[in-house]
């Protein structure tokens, strides 16, 4: 529920009103289609998903080869942004159901929603 709220708000900021009415139109049209139309047909025998998954693991390690390789630098930051996250989710870990609630409140008016209409 608090995924979509935030996802429309930042949807609302990135997009104007008719992107976003056509995305809608076009999610309705994807979930009004039958399951077996959408799905991609699957290659018959066990030879042709073992050829499938090779090729696929070949383009990945192709993929992978032409990136450049990641700097001292740059692991060292990487190494301190996941130490920080972990710092923050514990942090929201140790607040009370109470404080949640608040938080959760802050956030829907930041965004310039209701809060009184969160669904809770």
């Amino acid at each position: 529920m608090f995924k979509k709220v935030v996802s429309k708000a930042l949807l609302s900021v990135v997009m104007d009103k008719k992107a976003r009415s056509k995305l809608d139109a076009a999610k309705a049209r994807a979930e009004q289609t039958p399951a077996a139309t959408a799905a991609e047909p699957q290659p018959a025998s066990s030879e042709e998903l073992r050829a499938a998954a090779r090729q696929a693991l070949d383009q990945a390690e192709k993929e992978l080869a032409s990136k450049p390789k990641p700097t001292a630098d740059r692991k060292a930051l990487i190494q301190q942004a996941l130490a920080v996250r972990k710092k923050q989710t514990t942090l929201l870990d140790e607040l009370g159901p109470d404080q949640k609630l608040k938080l959760q409140a802050m956030a829907l008016e930041a965004f310039g929603l209701d809060p009184t209409k969160s669904g809770r």
